[in-house]
């Protein structure tokens, strides 16, 4: 499997659906109308269910039951909704299957929210602009990870690859030798194709390349750093992936005290 054929396939995609077409563009204009944006979400029947189950997973520790999708954009933010929108759009063109990385269905998915819940409880007090446009992506930027697996899944070398994955610390590289690229980079190819935000693009892209990011989304990337570290395949709010990140923190200038505190009461939630 190379790069080519990945991107091949990438191009093959269908566009995305008209419901989520409708909703991305409110977006791409700007903060977008509560109750139209319920609105169109509602209109989604599996749109609708997607995002209530993963609004009421564990890391958000909500107290009752989140039953509407006017209660879960109230507590959640418009910017995170987006991020479960987008997806939702990943889930409906891919038969997903994560054995190839070693871990469940239910363990990316899980890890996933977390990185998203992180992102969102630790930075929104740090910088409330900026999460908006953060925690979509800290839920997304492992989305590539579902690609490889999409293709991995249908070849003939997938013990092949589950065993460098078992067998390396470091993931990125396991991907660079199938595939020539990151996950991360594959990602970001499609984003491309479904018309997403070149700044959200260009944001992805780099993530394991900071050398040669755009200076606009350097600190973008040291930040989703820090969650990537404390969350990810191998280490999911151990206590050392925790003091890790929080040294990451610390070196960019930030409260570690605060970072912990959000991490460790996550950590609790699974």
């Amino acid at each position: 499997m190379g790069f080519e054929f990945l991107i091949e396939h990438i191009n093959d995609l269908p566009p995305l659906p008209e419901s989520i077409q409708k909703i991305q563009s409110l977006y791409i204009n700007g903060n977008p109308d509560t109750k139209i944006l319920v609105s169109l979400i509602e209109s989604d029947p599996i749109l609708t269910a997607d995002i209530l189950s993963k609004v009421n997973a564990p890391c958000y520790s909500f107290s009752k039951n989140i039953v509407s999708i006017m209660q879960a954009v109230t507590l959640l933010g418009l910017s995170t909704i987006h991020g479960f929108v987008l997806s939702s759009a990943v889930n409906r063109n891919f038969e997903i299957d994560m054995t190839p990385y070693n871990v469940s269905n239910e363990s990316f998915s899980n890890m996933c929210n977390l990185q998203s819940a992180l992102m969102f409880q630790w930075y929104m007090s740090i910088n409330i602009e900026q999460v908006k446009f953060l925690a979509p992506i800290a839920f997304l930027m492992e989305i590539g990870k579902v690609i490889i697996v999409n293709e991995v899944n249908n070849s003939d070398y997938i013990e092949i690859f589950q065993d460098e994955i078992k067998q390396s610390i470091d993931i990125v590289e396991v991907e660079k030798l199938f595939t020539d690229m990151t996950s991360t980079q594959i990602a970001s190819l499609l984003f491309k194709h479904w018309n997403f935000d070149e700044l959200f693009i260009t944001t992805i892209k780099y993530m394991d390349n900071l050398t040669e990011a755009p200076k606009d989304v350097i600190d973008y990337i040291k930040v989703l750093n820090v969650v990537r570290k404390a969350i990810n395949i191998n280490n999911i709010l151990t206590d050392e992936s925790i003091e890790e990140a929080a040294i990451l923190v610390e070196n960019l200038g930030l409260n570690k005290k605060r970072f912990l505190q959000t991490a460790i009461r996550l950590q609790s939630t699974i």
